[in-house]
């Protein structure tokens, strides 16, 4: 889950400054606990890309194209 930039100013704040637990915080945001704890141990930011989808390019052989063409013509 992805959250704005300021929910993860609010979170850092609360589990910094005042203290609250990461289940307080999560009730208070109307969030997941785990998404309270990844964002208060500070390791991943909303800013940030977290990488590839994991989805693969498309593979289009010769044999496959041959084909593609002898359809169209």
């Amino acid at each position: 889950m992805s959250i704005e930039v300021d929910v993860y100013k609010k979170i850092r704040y609360l589990h910094e400054h005042e203290g609250k637990s990461q289940r307080d915080i999560a009730k208070l945001l109307g969030i997941s606990r785990n998404t309270v704890k990844k964002y208060c141990e500070g390791s991943l930011v909303p800013w940030e890309r977290q990488g590839i989808s994991g989805r693969q390019r498309y593979v289009v052989t010769d044999e496959v194209m041959e084909f593609i063409k002898t359809c169209l013509a």
